[in-house]
């Protein structure tokens, strides 16, 4: 996203916003449903969403680096600093704190139209409302190139679909686990036997819990479920791998063993359509991003010829 010829929105200024957004809602959240039960949210998200996105950017679904180290502040303003502040592993803390804001948002907004509904009817709830903030969110970020899709899939508004599936699981799953063990203080009779060995007592009514063993019961209800967000997330999005698909990767991962990584982002493929981003096109330039904003001639390449951008 340009505003002019040459300023486009870096992913500093993209990090301002967010920890702006961060502050106030992690207040709001205070006032509405308590200190201690917001950071609970806060910390649960963080360990929920890191592992999460770091799972997806090393098996080769997206990242967070080629165009963050192109950008004319890359490396320039602090030495290191790669376009994001903080990096988690292969992952910016910035998502997870946006990824706290819309959870937040959407749960406190669900909670509050459904008082006494199911937990898992609030979670669709607050999971719909969550994805359409996303489809806001994502195509302005594909736009300023914050992070990209390296696999082939099913693309809307230069957004995989299955990002979008799941967004939406990653809430309904988390709403659901937070709602059960902080709110009702309940448990999930799967996990009852394995809590009953590791924390020495009967889960099933934790009215009587005191806040720190809480803590811990909750936190580990958290990673216990991300195999199970995973592989609903997985089967969800099946089907329309077997509809097919309406653009060949249209970057390669970072990571060199991917499957993307065999067919460079023009190549053609025996039986494949080529890539949708045609040759010439600013997102293969190899180079710091502000050397195009300031007019430098974008190369071409020889038809099907394999081109990308990478660090």
């Amino acid at each position: 996203m340009y505003f002019g010829p040459h300023l486009r929105i870096e992913s500093w200024m993209f990090e301002i916003v967010l920890y702006l957004f961060f502050i106030l809602v992690f207040w709001a959240g205070t006032k509405i449903i308590g200190r201690e039960k917001t950071s609970l949210f806060l910390w649960g998200s963080l360990i929920w969403t890191l592992t999460v996105e770091n799972a997806m950017v090393i098996i080769g679904a997206y990242d967070y680096f080629a165009y963050a180290n192109y950008y004319c502040w890359a490396d320039k303003l602090i030495p290191g600093f790669s376009g994001w502040s903080c990096m988690v592993f292969f992952v910016p803390l910035s998502i997870s704190i946006g990824w706290f804001i819309f959870g937040l948002s959407a749960f406190i907004i669900s909670d509050r139209l459904l008082p006494q509904g199911n937990i898992w009817i609030k979670a669709v709830v607050a999971s719909v409302m969550m994805v359409s903030l996303d489809m806001l969110m994502d195509p302005i970020s594909v736009v300023n190139e914050w992070w990209r899709w390296t696999v082939a899939g099913f693309y809307f508004r230069g957004v995989s679909v299955g990002n979008y599936i799941g967004w939406f699981f990653m809430l309904f799953f988390f709403a659901g686990i937070y709602e059960r063990s902080v709110i009702e203080k309940g448990s999930f009779a799967w996990l009852r036997p394995i809590e009953g060995l590791i924390f020495r007592r009967n889960t099933k009514d934790l009215s009587d819990t005191d806040s720190q063993t809480l803590k811990k019961i909750f936190y580990f209800r958290t990673v216990a479920f991300i195999p199970v967000m995973l592989f609903v997330t997985i089967l969800a999005s099946q089907p329309l791998k077997q509809i097919g698909f309406n653009r060949y990767a249209p970057f390669n991962s970072v990571f060199p063993t991917t499957y993307d990584q065999k067919y460079p982002a023009s190549a053609k493929p025996a039986d494949m359509a080529p890539a949708v981003i045609p040759d010439g096109d600013p997102r293969k330039v190899e180079g710091p991003r502000c050397e195009i904003a300031k007019g430098a001639n974008v190369p071409t390449q020889p038809a099907g010829g394999a081109s990308h951008v990478q660090k």
